[in-house]
């Protein structure tokens, strides 16, 4: 059997017995949890958020040089640095979720984030 201590550890008792608990402490019934739905969920919203975030550094070219009156060039230079920062604050964001903060805790961080900033 393998119990999970009250920090993540886990011990052993020499049983080849799992238990898996869910984040209350709870055993959890496998066969109501997992299987496809949740990649496919998590697969649809990476999709929908690429596409949407290639759209945006699209417009965002248009609108430099045709509202802000901004060079081709120098308006390509500021959408790509634009897309480097979002993919290395990925980076970041995996780095808190692993080392520091929960994975919920850092969406949930995230997002009130992405919402603050978007208002």
């Amino acid at each position: 059997m393998v119990l999970v201590g009250s920090h993540g550890e886990i011990e052993k008792d020499g049983s080849n017995d799992e238990v898996v608990v869910d984040y209350r402490g709870n055993p959890v019934d496998k066969s109501r949890t997992g299987e496809w739905l949740a990649a496919e969920l998590i697969l649809g919203c990476e999709f929908s958020e690429r596409i949407c975030v290639v759209g945006i550094s699209m417009n965002l070219v248009t609108y430099l040089v045709r509202d802000m009156h901004i060079s081709v060039a120098k308006s390509a230079t500021m959408v790509t640095n634009f897309m480097g920062t979002l993919n290395l604050l990925g980076l970041l964001g995996g780095l808190l979720a692993d080392a520091k903060l929960s994975r919920y805790v850092t969406v949930a961080i995230s997002a009130s984030i992405t919402a603050l900033v978007s208002w």
